[in-house]
C-alpha cells in the first residue's frame, strides 16, 4: 500500500469529488467551489487511525472546522461509517444529514440513547456518537451551531442551497440534493418501527440485512455542472425503492450528469439501465470503491465488463487483496487478545480518485487523477475490457 494524500487543493474556482478506498470502505470528499466542502460516509485512512475524509482535508490545508458544510451518512453499513462520529465532532460548523428511513436498531440506538445506554456494537456506537455529539455541541433547541438540528434526507429533497453570489460571468450558486429514499421507503421504515410497540417486544430487533433500497442517492449542481452520487442504492430486489422510482420521478432536478458514482461497488444489483439513458451525459467519468469480504468481490469480472462497456472513463479506488488475514492458530489469537485485547487490521491496499472540472467553463472536461491503488477499471481485470 503506497498511499499518500496529495497536498495540492483545488482552485476557488474548481470543482472537486474525491472517492476513497480500500476493499471494505468508501468516503467521499467533494469541494464545492469557493471554499465549501462537503463529506459523505466515512472510512479510516490506511493506518487505521482517523478517518480518511479528514487526513485528506487537513492535509490540504483546509480548516475542516469552518469549511466543511454537510457530513453526510447515506446508510448505516459498517463499511461506510467507521469514522463519521469523529468526522462530525471535527467539522462543528457542518450538519449532519442521514436517512429518514430508520431501521428498527437504529431506532433503538436512538433511544437507548437517551435512556443513559450506551450501545458499543458498530456501526450504531458510530450513530451514537454522532447524535451524543450533536445533543453536547449543537444545542438542539438553541441551534448555535453546526447549522441547527440533523437533517434528515428523503427524496427530492434539498440538502443545500449556495446561491449566485458572483458578479462576474460564472455561477457561483450549488445546489445539493437527496433522490431517496422514496415514500415507500420510509413508510416501510415506520411500520417496521410501530410493529415493534404492536407485539409488545422490546427494542432489541435485530438490524436487517439489505438496507440498501433505503440508501440517500445524491444529486449534487455546482453551476453548470452535475454528479450523480449513487452511495449503495439497490434496483434489483428492491421492493420499497430503487433507481426507476428516481429516474421517473417529476420532482428530481433536472439535467444530465457527467460524474457518476457507481451505486453499490459496480454490482449488477445497483444496475438500471435507464439512470445511463436518462440522467447521464453519454460517457460519463465513473467512479467506483471495491468491496470485499469473504469470498464476496465486487465488482466482479462480468460486472467490470458491463460498466466498461458503457464508458471508457470508469476508474475504481482499488483491487482485491491477495494475502490471507487468516491462518493464526486459536492459541496465537487467545495470546494476542490477551496481550493487545484486540488487532486493528492496517489497509494493505488503498487508493483515492480525483476527479477535478473547472467551473464556469461549459467545455472543460474532468480530470481524473489516481493515487495508492487506485486504477482504471479496465485494469482491474485486464481480460474484460471491452
Amino acid at each position: 500500500m503506497t498511499w499518500t494524500a496529495p497536498t495540492d487543493p483545488p482552485e476557488r474556482d474548481e470543482l472537486e469529488i474525491s472517492l476513497f478506498g480500500p476493499g471494505f470502505g468508501e468516503c467521499l470528499v467533494a469541494h464545492l467551489g469557493w471554499g465549501d466542502w462537503i463529506i459523505v460516509d466515512s472510512c479510516l485512512s490506511p493506518d487505521g487511525k482517523i478517518p480518511v475524509g479528514l487526513a485528506y482535508l487537513k492535509r490540504l490545508g483546509v480548516d475542516v472546522r469552518m469549511a466543511v458544510r454537510r457530513v453526510i451518512a447515506t446508510h448505516w453499513h459498517n463499511d461506510h461509517v467507521r469514522g463519521l462520529a469523529q468526522t462530525l465532532q471535527e467539522c462543528g460548523d457542518a450538519k449532519f444529514i442521514c436517512s429518514q428511513a430508520l431501521f428498527t436498531k437504529e431506532f433503538i440506538a436512538l433511544t437507548n440513547l437517551w435512556k443513559g445506554q450506551q450501545l458499543t456494537a458498530s456501526p450504531v456506537s458510530e450513530l451514537t456518537a454522532i447524535i451524543d455529539t450533536i445533543a453536547k455541541t449543537n444545542s438542539v433547541l438553541k441551534g448555535s451551531s453546526g447549522d441547527g438540528p440533523p437533517g434528515f434526507a428523503v427524496a427530492n429533497r434539498c440538502l443545500l442551497r449556495r446561491p449566485n453570489t458572483s458578479e462576474a460571468s460564472i455561477d457561483t450558486s450549488a445546489e445539493l440534493h437527496s433522490l431517496s429514499p422514496s415514500d415507500a421507503a420510509v413508510m416501510k421504515s415506520l411500520k417496521s418501527i410501530a410493529a415493534l410497540f404492536r407485539t409488545g417486544e422490546t427494542l432489541t430487533q435485530p438490524m436487517p440485512s439489505r438496507p440498501n433500497q433505503f440508501s440517500v442517492v445524491l444529486w449534487l449542481r455546482v453551476g453548470d455542472v452535475r454528479c450523480l452520487l449513487g452511495a449503495d442504492m439497490e434496483e434489483q430486489h428492491n421492493p420499497h425503492g430503487g433507481w426507476k422510482i428516481i429516474v421517473e420521478s417529476q420532482e428530481r432536478p433536472a439535467g444530465e450528469a457527467s460524474l457518476f458514482k457507481l451505486p453499490h461497488h459496480g454490482s449488477v444489483t445497483g444496475e438500471c439501465e435507464a439512470v445511463w439513458t436518462e440522467m447521464l451525459i453519454r460517457r460519463p467519468v465513473t467512479l467506483l470503491t471495491p468491496f470485499q469480504s469473504g469470498q464476496v468481490r465486487l465488482p466482479t469480472q462480468e460486472d467490470a465488463r458491463r460498466i466498461c462497456v458503457k464508458t471508457t472513463e470508469a476508474f475504481i479506488t482499488a483491487g482485491f487483496r491477495t494475502r490471507s488475514s487468516r491462518g493464526k492458530s486459536g492459541s496465537v489469537n487467545r495470546m494476542i487478545q490477551q496481550t493487545v485485547r484486540y488487532i486493528r487490521r492496517v489497509n494493505d491496499t488503498f487508493g483515492q480518485l480525483r476527479a477535478r472540472r473547472k467551473l464556469g467553463s461549459g467545455d472543460a472536461d474532468w480530470v481524473v487523477a489516481t493515487f495508492g491503488d487506485s486504477m482504471r477499471l479496465s485494469e482491474l481485470y485486464p481480460t474484460s475490457a471491452p
